[in-house]
């Protein structure tokens, strides 16, 4: 019997690419884990808190100006893959290359202007801006990568792009990991961030020039034809779908990273100088829940590419895919907090016995922000969603809305409960992913397009 299940579920592609990520995701997770120990371990609360901080100055604008362009490029590439016009799938790609080098130069700006006085004058510490002004240099990288994922996940090469992402996060670990045991000290490990940005680079050419050299129907433009369509690429409708997809996203990564950035510049803190080394408790305790998060996001990443080639392909009203939305929101959701609950014990027992003594305000940090998780596993299917529904700027009406919410309660929770409050309020403003699902279910109750069996 348990034999003919994993026959008749492997027998479905979509289900052996959401394996395939899903293993991509456990191990990005475990790669975390051990960078976030071996740096709490080596560095220190207070140390690693600059770090921390720094990382996240420039990953907060990095995700404000990628706006989501990777997600973006690969629903119009994918889409454009299924109709067999390779000249749009040329241009969606091209398109994504030159914002990619406007971000570039965006996030310099931002980092040799500004960054060193902001975090001079919101967290005492000057030199937290200027090394997040150097980390800057690692969105060259990411952009390359980007363009990589796009293309592989966009023709549901998950094989490729899994492959590609083990390596990338096991060197990440290694370099880290080595200049950590090496010298521990801020600046060595920036620079071995780097140099791992400078590596993952060029293995992301490497593997979008394999990509070419396989299977001619799914090999991506050749480096000549995106240069080539680099000066006229449609960076306007682009844009639009890239910047309303971002919207539909802020709840659920701008909320969060904002969390990260504000408490180690919260007064009290700051006057007591506890400040980063508060923001390294936060830090593991957001570190532990992407361990869950990463294994459901393999869930989204295969389902917009499937259905982005099922539509462009077959022309299938979104009314029909009703049932198997609600189908993967159930088990996702079931699973995750499942596995919620189940993760407790456990982190206890990797937070006082992986990160040692000290580090105990994590776990509690850990809970707050895994209330969270009880609830975004139901949530995988709305960006497939909204974008096949035609019905991203609902999305964003209800997005702002959530958002403004978020932001009170954040503000509401830090005032009165200080940094713990901040966590709460991370925690159930994640929740309300919830009410994305009650449109949802709304919709096709009026399409009556739910199969009467689901």
């Amino acid at each position: 019997m348990i034999r003919g299940l994993v026959q008749r579920f492997g027998s479905h592609r979509f289900v052996r690419d959401t394996f395939v990520m899903q293993i991509s995701g456990i191990v990005q997770a475990g790669t975390y884990l051990v960078t976030s120990v071996l740096t709490a371990r080596l560095l220190g609360d207070h140390e690693m808190g600059r770090w921390s901080t720094s990382l996240e100055m420039y990953m907060f604008v990095y995700f404000m100006m990628n706006m989501g362009l990777a997600r973006a490029a690969t629903s119009m590439y994918s889409a454009a893959l299924g109709r067999g016009d390779f000249t749009r799938a040329t241009d969606a790609i091209a398109a994504l290359l030159k914002l990619g080098v406007i971000m570039i130069g965006l996030i310099l700006a931002f980092g040799f202007l500004v960054a060193p006085s902001l975090a001079e004058s919101f967290y005492g510490d000057r030199e937290v801006g200027e090394f997040a002004a150097l980390l800057g240099f690692g969105c060259v990288s990411e952009v390359l990568r980007a363009l990589m994922m796009a293309v592989l996940t966009g023709s549901r090469q998950m094989k490729r792009y899994a492959t590609f992402d083990i390596i990338a996060n096991v060197l990440r670990v290694g370099f880290i990991g080595g200049a950590l045991l090496w010298r521990p000290e801020v600046g060595v490990v920036v620079v071995a961030y780097l140099v791992h940005s400078v590596v993952t680079g060029f293995l992301a050419v490497d593997a979008y020039n394999r990509a070419r050299r396989g299977d001619p129907a799914l090999a991506p433009p050749s480096w000549g034809a995106l240069f080539a369509a680099f000066p006229t690429a449609p960076l306007r409708q682009f844009f639009g779908l890239s910047y309303m997809l971002a919207l539909s996203k802020s709840m659920h990564g701008v909320v969060t990273k904002i969390g990260m950035l504000v408490i180690p510049g919260m007064a009290v803190l700051v006057a007591s100088g506890e400040g980063m080394s508060e923001a390294a408790h936060y830090k593991i305790g957001y570190v532990l829940n992407l361990v869950l998060q990463f294994a459901v996001s393999a869930i989204p990443t295969t389902l917009l590419p499937t259905l982005g080639l099922k539509m462009g392909t077959d022309d299938v009203p979104i009314s029909e895919l009703g049932g198997v939305l609600r189908k993967v929101s159930v088990a996702a959701g079931g699973i995750t907090a499942l596995l919620t609950v189940l993760s407790v014990p456990f982190m206890w027992l990797v937070i006082n016995y992986g990160y040692g003594p000290g580090y105990e305000d994590a776990f509690r940090y850990y809970c707050l922000l895994a209330i969270g998780n009880l609830f975004i596993g139901f949530g995988v299917i709305t960006d497939p969603f909204y974008i096949y529904a035609g019905r991203l700027r609902h999305s964003i009406v209800q997005n702002v809305i959530y958002s403004c919410i978020c932001l009170v309660v954040m503000a509401l929770g830090a005032r009165h409960y200080g940094p713990m409050g901040v966590a709460g309020a991370v925690g159930l403003c994640r929740g309300l992913v919830l009410l994305h699902l009650v449109y949802i279910w709304i919709y096709f109750r009026r399409q009556r397009a739910l199969p009467a069996e689901v």
